[in-house]
């Protein structure tokens, strides 16, 4: 089924819905395919995406810059991509949506991609394909193959507004997938920004295991409540110090500026211990950090950003780079 489900409320301290059945022969995979955070072009890490693989299908979470190129450093083909989850609409979660589109659609012979995300996700879906419509006319133009309509290669699906509580949004023979809403925005009461903005953290239920993929968030009570018993909790990750840091390198950024950038980082992302926190309540079995902020090229020594963690989660927590596979 391709559509929004029925509302399932998972308690705090109950039970966690029964996982998907049914084990496929090979055990799913879950490849880290980009571990940088915001949008800097780095060498060492690509944007925020990541794939499970499960039957021979690959379920995407996120697409920023530099998906299509691990992909294939992960031999994933494009024709295995059978849906996309965003976690929110900033440029460094969705910067290679219309490049995997186009792609897969010119390259793949391969059913509609699902794209399911935040108010707004079927608007970008829609426009971008219409946007491209003149890479349609090409192999027209050159002779080649006739295509299937380019504008019936992807739909987007708008998750609700308020999502508070988990809700499966996705389930197919393989996969379930629930999402709920998280703390990324602290946009004043009432403004367009708080109406319209909004930032998701997805389930993936695969083989009898669990993914949960935290997206953009800071300290979050309903992420606590997704994640429980998690096997794994892909979970995003900042340094305050080395974050301040960098921003204050740019001259893009004033001295006045750079406060309240300073305080939304504080507020839209999550410490060390604060991720500690949530994995323990949650009672998740590893953590993996991954969108490291800021993540630079030629971090040697990364320890920093897992700090206080330990303070609260006893688990194993694993430095997620790019490319690496559990």
């Amino acid at each position: 089924m391709k559509h929004l489900l029925p509302i399932l409320i998972f308690a705090l301290a109950g039970t966690v819905a029964a996982r998907a059945e049914t084990p496929p022969a090979q055990p799913p995979r879950l490849i880290l395919l980009g571990t940088a955070g915001g949008p800097i072009a780095r060498l060492e890490r690509s944007q925020p995406a990541n794939a499970i693989v499960v039957g021979g299908q690959t379920y995407l979470i996120d697409a920023g810059d530099g998906l299509l190129r691990q992909m294939a450093a992960s031999k994933l083909g494009l024709g295995s991509v059978k849906a996309l989850f965003l976690t929110h609409h900033h440029i460094d979660h969705v910067a290679d949506v219309p490049v995997l589109m186009i792609d897969r659609w010119l390259l793949a012979n391969a059913p509609p991609l699902e794209i399911y995300g935040p108010p707004g996700s079927a608007q970008l879906v829609a426009g971008t394909l219409a946007a491209f419509r003149p890479v349609e006319l090409a192999p027209v133009t050159v002779g080649g193959p006739v295509k299937p309509p380019l504008a019936g290669s992807a739909v987007g699906h708008d998750l609700p507004l308020d999502l508070n509580e988990p809700r499966l949004v996705y389930k197919d023979d393989r996969v379930r997938v629930f999402a709920i809403g998280v703390d990324h925005y602290h946009y004043p009461a009432g403004s367009i920004e708080a109406r319209s903005s909004r930032s998701y953290a997805y389930r993936v239920e695969a083989g009898g295991k669990v993914y949960v993929f935290s997206g953009d968030t800071g300290p979050s009570e309903r992420l606590k409540i997704l994640a429980k018993d998690a096997d794994y909790l892909v979970c995003e990750v900042i340094d305050i110090a080395r974050m301040e840091k960098l921003l204050r390198s740019y001259p893009g950024f004033s001295a006045d500026q750079i406060p309240p950038l300073m305080e939304h980082m504080r507020e839209d992302h999550l410490t060390g211990e604060q991720i500690g926190e949530i994995a323990a309540a949650a009672g998740v079995k590893k953590v993996i950090l991954t969108h490291f902020a800021p993540g630079n090229d030629g971090e040697t020594d990364v320890e920093s950003y897992a700090a206080g963690i330990s303070r609260h989660f006893h688990g194993e927590v694993a430095h997620g780079r790019d490319l690496d596979q559990y």
